[in-house]
């Protein structure tokens, strides 16, 4: 046996060595430096990733840099919907719960505000009470007693959700294309406010309700905006088109605060 060990043992050092000696070598430090440069060069040959943006985020990009940017406490958008869905036996809200998250980036992309997180405060907090009872190194984390103070605050709740199916007459155009019969609607309505921290009042109130309309592309699948596919029979596809449509308001949204002038420091 011991014989038999020994010998599987040299043959597999042989068979590592003639793989080693086929491989061809390492290339040179300089080559791999040369070939990291041209990578960060161009980063798009290799980025999966693409801008998360809406046809409202070329407004918030045209929104003229401020001279001072407002500080605002954001808290969360809720779902006032009431929706819910069966998802392998357990039940889940329909509607986005990412919208907070969305209007971030959308009054990120105005460049109008300082936005402070309310959201994440406990989290936040964590972190300062970790230096408050020394538990960090000297000096680092946190400075305590400097957080930015906000004189506004925004908030607000989706209130209506829908993807349906519906039916029109002969000659209903959709997205300059004719002749269907059967079309697919979504619509969001979301409400949104800004309240004063000092006296409580409601300085701006929006309510905005979007809607696309999706082109039938088979049995039971429609197109929205030529690329989101809705498939009826299972549902796949529903919540893409839903969050798209939610982006698209609050970004709308921000826009219409920047230009209702409401907010001073």
């Amino acid at each position: 046996m011991e014989f038999i060990m020994v010998g599987l043992l040299a043959l597999s050092l042989l068979i590592g060595g003639a793989a080693s000696r086929d491989a061809p070598p390492p290339p040179p430090a300089e080559v791999v430096a040369q070939d990291m440069e041209a990578l960060l060069e161009a980063p798009e040959t290799v980025l999966l990733s693409v801008d998360n943006i809406t046809t409202a985020s070329q407004l918030l990009a045209a929104l003229p840099e401020p001279k001072e940017r407002i500080p605002i406490a954001i808290y969360a958008i809720t779902d006032s919907t009431g929706q819910f869905k069966a998802d392998g036996g357990a039940s889940s809200t329909v509607v986005t719960q990412g919208s907070t998250e969305m209007l971030i980036t959308a009054l990120q992309r105005s460049r109008q505000f300082s936005i402070l997180d309310r959201v994440r405060f406990a989290d936040l907090m964590n972190e300062q009470n970790l230096v408050s009872s020394a538990r960090v190194v000297p000096g680092q984390g946190p400075v305590l007693g400097a957080l930015t103070g906000a004189s506004y605050m925004i908030s607000g709740s989706i209130t209506e959700y829908q993807v349906s199916k519906e039916t029109g007459g002969i000659g209903l155009v959709i997205a300059g294309k004719g002749g269907s019969t059967e079309y697919a609607k979504a619509s969001v309505a979301l409400d949104l406010r800004v309240t004063n921290l000092t006296t409580g009042e409601v300085v701006w109130a929006e309510s905005l309700r979007g809607e696309v309309i999706g082109e039938k592309v088979g049995l039971q699948l429609f197109s929205f905006l030529g690329k989101n596919i809705v498939e009826f029979e299972t549902g796949s596809g529903k919540q893409q088109v839903i969050n798209l449509v939610v982006r698209t308001l609050l970004e709308e949204a921000v826009f219409k605060l920047v230009q209702a002038q409401v907010l001073t420091n």
